[in-house]
């Protein structure tokens, strides 16, 4: 799946069950052995003994583990290794549990009960074949009245006797008599009975005889099912044509949803092939994952269309749309036929999308060494949709701002996040698609590789945008921030309801996923790397995969080119431990270098819940590179390595001089933070305020982002950190001013309400000052880059009342409101003109700002405008704004949570969204409680700033009054955290960075 939506670099802040379930008989359908039925008992025990025995016994017990719990290893990777045999071979329930106890504590609410209740389905039979027809009503009467209605059958093999076949369901109502008939006509009709349990999404079938090993049964279903706007399954979308609403059908499978559609096992590694029908008005059109191979008429208008059958693919990757839209077609150099779909009146905006994608699939094709395996890819741009874009298999869907560009209103930013998007969910036509994980804890392998892949295959179309210098700020500097919390979790996480899976589609599962995987790329070597990979796609193509699959592939490369690397026992204390390592760079007086290591931790205070355990004790294998300024090298390799085991304290032999600086972890490869003693961070700040040319932009970053998180956590004083920032007038370079601009807007959230707030916009007025001139507003004609920076400065200068910025800010919008259809705005610094004018004018400068989001046809425009309305100083504006969100003909609903945030982030908007989160909370639960990104989302972004006991008792009472907070529970527990961190800096900063104004005389 896409990354979550964002807008352009100037944006102030880069920043979905109708009934309760009930609980059914457990017992009906669950068949295990005697010896599984032990273990299950023998872990409950276990669990109300504790961890400690837990880990001890599951060592000596043959099935669960396999080796003494004294072993580092043993006590949770071998256990996971054992787990995968058992899932293997069909006792998924034991090593759910072996899993999940091994690797967490649970909670004092939660019982063990709880815990042990399986909730994948039994393997006895799998399916081979589903035969599909889905047929949407959505053309008469009220939206909130539409259906859609199907049928299925599901061809499926007995592997062990059994008399039942349970799949999943969710929202259907079955509308026939179940059929369950033996292909072989001696097989005979089986069907005795069924149950639904609601908990589990289970329908459990029963049959009248025992279902045989090695015998094929046919599995028939009718059923109907709501279509509502609620961007999940089958779900409707709608968008305006002369003023008249017009409906399309669509999909959004990822997790679990498939089984909103039609019943199904839905688990990504229970592949089956597909062979779909639709049926639709003959008005519309119809896709499908395949091509379309043949179309009859049903009378009164219908038409059925039947698409080709799939291959083997994982449920969560079927895509199924109905609409009126239509295409621009080309085909890439290796013969696959590419079309980009959108409304009518966008479609012109698919030009870029459609060219970026040709090259990038090609260049993945050439780069892995595997052909596009399915015969077309269709790209639709959708009015809804809750994510940034979806995978499908030859069907990718993308919500319009990630897919559409146009060239007159669409700014760099924009075209860059197009590039990126298309790239990302190509790169999931092989992780992901060709290759799925085996169960959702692993979903990294499917969202590390596709962000991280992502830069790969922008860099190939766009060498000059320097996509591998901006990953450091777009993911490893964005993630160190939510990686250094106790309620952070590892890459590798047990999940089990469909609210913890759709957790952890967030930013340790994307963004710390692509960081290890960099790291991962940089020690291994370009060539080692890409030999591997190709290897575990090819050994595994149309499979399921565990992380240890990949650790094999890369590991067996490695030891073919005598590399000497483990690489299973050096990603293990990546992806099975959460967090990240500080390592402390020493010069000694011999001039060798002592490096330590420490667990870092935005907040040492904290209390750890203790959720996830680390299995290494929070050591890491760390591959540690220095420069220094005697010996300056920035171009190093993977020879340039000296990997630090998983110990506290390791040597260097080297010769480095009393009065070089020395710097850490080159070019910011590692993930990890680097500190030093105070002589040396001095050197390395005077190194910057004499010639900060001297270090890459990458590690000039990297400087400044260490030292700002380390005078977080107090690992180094404030003060250090301040002065990192004191050259600032001289940066010229994107990845720098980016990076210190997410420190500095830190610090400018912390003091917004206090008495420094106004010291502080004349340092940073200051700051930019040396660099801003208000003709960068209308100039052009520059770089990629350039236009980053340019952007990032505008953006600063009018937040912080540079006057003429102001001006001209003001004087731009109303030509614009002159001559509406006229917008003199150069689309890079739209924004920052429309936030500006909104802020510093009155109420008819936001009504025409939102009559043109209203009528704008650009979703980049649209956007921008909705982010900028948010600007508004008045509170009465800002209060109507809110209520906007929960009218989806105002507001579309993949917005509306958006729009809240963003007004948050407006100092006179922060407690208005926060009082309208309380209020609205039952509402915001029902109609976002189920999304992956919103959600959460939501949740972090109105409570970012909060820095006072007061903001932390509300959000501790709304929690204790609320305990069910759907896909947004982490993300609460983590907005406590940052809260009682963020007041901590308080208690220990104010007064530094006061005396540090007072210093500059700004105060």
């Amino acid at each position: 799946m896409g990354k979550a939506e964002s807008f352009d670099f100037s944006d102030m802040a880069k920043y979905n069950s109708d009934a309760e379930l009930t609980p059914g008989n457990g017992k009906k359908g669950c068949f295990i052995s005697v010896l599984v039925g032990i273990l299950l008992f023998f872990l409950v025990v276990c669990l109300v003994i504790g961890v400690g025995l837990l880990v001890y016994f599951a060592g000596k017990d043959k099935n669960c583990s396999g080796a003494s719990a004294g072993s580092e290893s043993s006590s949770v990777a071998e256990l996971i290794d054992k787990c995968k045999d058992l899932i293997d071979n069909g006792e998924s329930s034991v090593c759910d549990t072996c899993r999940r106890t091994t690797t967490t504590i649970p909670s004092s609410t939660q019982s063990p009960a709880a815990i042990l209740q399986n909730v994948r389905l039994p393997r006895a039979v799998l399916p081979e074949l589903y035969t599909v027809e889905l047929q949407p009503n959505m053309y008469d009467g009220p939206p909130e009245m539409f259906t859609f209605n199907g049928t299925v059958r599901i061809r499926v093999k007995c592997h062990q006797t059994t008399n039942n076949i349970t799949v999943h369901i969710n929202k259907l109502n079955l509308t026939e008599k179940i059929r369950v008939t033996g292909v072989d006509p001696s097989d005979g009709i089986h069907y005795k009975n069924h149950e639904i349990d609601t908990r589990r999404q289970f329908l459990i079938i029963y049959t009248n005889s025992p279902l045989l090993p090695g015998h094929y049964y046919d599995l028939d279903l009718s059923f109907i099912g709501p279509l509502k706007d609620d961007l999940h399954g089958l779900y409707l979308s709608s968008y305006k044509r002369n003023n008249q609403n017009v409906y399309a059908a669509t999909t959004q499978f990822q997790a679990t949803d498939l089984r909103k559609a039609f019943p199904c096992f839905d688990e990504p590694a229970i592949k089956a092939k597909f062979d779909i029908t639709l049926v639709r008005k003959n008005h519309m059109t119809s896709l499908s994952n395949m091509p379309k191979i043949s179309s009859e008429s049903r009378g009164n208008g219908w038409i059925a269309d039947r698409f080709n059958t799939t291959p083997p693919v994982s449920t969560y990757l079927l895509a199924f749309i109905i609409c009126d839209f239509q295409y621009k077609e080309d085909m890439t150099a290796n013969d696959v036929r590419y079309r980009a779909w959108a409304r009518p009146e966008a479609v012109n905006q698919t030009e870029y999308a459609l060219s970026v994608g040709t090259k990038i699939l090609t260049y993945f094709e050439n780069y892995f060494g595997i052909p596009f395996p399915l015969p077309k890819q269709d790209m639709i741009a959708l009015p809804d949709f809750a994510a940034g874009a979806m995978e499908n298999w030859g069907l990718i869907t993308y919500r319009e701002t990630a897919m559409l560009y146009d060239p007159q209103e669409s700014s760099e930013s924009n075209k860059q996040r197009v590039a990126v998007v298309v790239s990302h969910e190509l790169a999931h036509q092989w992780f992901g698609n060709l290759v799925s994980p085996s169960w959702w804890d692993d979903l990294w392998l499917n969202e590390g590789f596709a962000s991280f892949v992502e830069y790969m295959g922008v860099d190939h179309v766009h060498p000059d945008w320097k996509m591998f210098d901006q990953i450091v700020v777009e993911d490893v500097q964005d993630v160190f921030n939510f990686d250094g919390l106790v309620t952070s979790h590892p890459v590798y996480v047990p999940v089990a309801h469909p609210d913890q899976i759709n957790e952890i589609f967030d930013r340790i599962s994307y963004g710390k996923g692509a960081s290890i995987i960099r790291m991962m790329r940089f020690f291994l070597g370009e060539e080692t790397f890409r030999e591997g990979l190709k290897k575990y796609l090819q050994n595994l193509a149309y499979k399921a995969a565990f992380h240890d699959d990949l650790w094999f592939a890369l590991g067996n490369q490695s030891a073919l080119e005598n590399k000497g690397l483990n690489v299973k026992e050096i990603m293990d204390t990546w992806t099975l431990q959460m967090n990240y390592p500080v390592v402390m760079v020493t010069v000694m007086a011999d001039g060798s270098i002592q490096i330590t290591q420490k667990r870092y931790l935005r907040d040492y205070g904290a209390v750890d819940p203790l959720k996830f355990v680390s299995p290494f004790n929070y050591h890491w294998e760390i591959p540690f590179t220095y420069t220094t300024k005697s010996n300056i090298n920035f171009n190093v390799t993977d020879a340039d390595i000296h990997w630090m085991h998983k110990t506290d304290t390791e040597t260097i032999s080297a010769n480095v001089q009393g009065s070089d600086w020395i710097l850490g972890n080159v070019m910011q490869y590692g993930y990890y933070r680097v500190t030093y003693s105070d002589d040396n961070w001095n050197k390395l700040i005077n190194q910057l305020d004499e010639d900060h040319k001297v270090f890459h932009p990458i590690n000039r970053a990297q400087i400044i982002n260490d030292a700002w998180n380390l005078a977080m956590s107090e690992d180094i004083s404030m003060t250090i950190a301040l002065k990192t920032v004191n050259y600032l007038d001289k940066e010229k370079e994107f990845i720098p001013w980016k990076a210190s601009l997410r420190e500095l807007g830190y610090v400018d959230s912390m003091l917004e309400r206090t008495a420094l707030y106004g010291p502080f916009s004349h340092f940073m007025k200051k700051k930019v000052s040396g660099i801003f001139n208000s003709s960068s507003l209308s100039s052009s004609n520059m770089t990629h880059l350039e236009s980053f920076v340019n952007t990032l400065i505008a953006a600063e200068a009018c937040k912080y009342g540079i006057q003429s910025c102001i001006d001209e800010a003001s004087r731009l919008f109303h030509l614009w409101m002159a001559k509406p259809t006229e917008n003199p705005i150069r689309s890079s610094v739209r924004l920052t003109v429309y936030c500006s004018a909104i802020k510093n004018g009155d109420i008819k400068e936001w009504d025409f700002a939102y009559k043109m989001y209203q009528e704008s046809n650009v979703a980049a425009e649209k956007s921008r405008l909705m982010i900028a309305l948010s600007c508004s100083k008045e509170v009465w504006v800002l209060s109507r704004y809110l209520q906007y969100t929960k009218i989806s003909s105002e507001i579309r609903k993949q917005d509306a949570t958006n729009v809240i945030v963003y007004i948050s982030g407006n100092a006179v908007g922060r407690s208005l969204a926060w009082d309208f989160v309380r209020s609205n909370w039952d509402y915001l639960l029902k109609e976002y409680g189920e999304s992956s990104f919103a959600f959460p989302r939501l949740i972090s972004g109105v409570s970012s700033s909060f820095n006072t006991e007061f903001e932390i008792k509300q959000l501790e009472d709304f929690l204790k009054s609320h305990p069910d907070m759907g896909s947004g529970t982490r993300a609460f527990q983590q907005a406590i955290e940052k809260t009682k961190s963020n007041i901590r800096w308080m208690d220990t900063n104010y007064d530094i960075v006061k005396q540090w104004l007072a210093d500059q005389n700004f105060l």
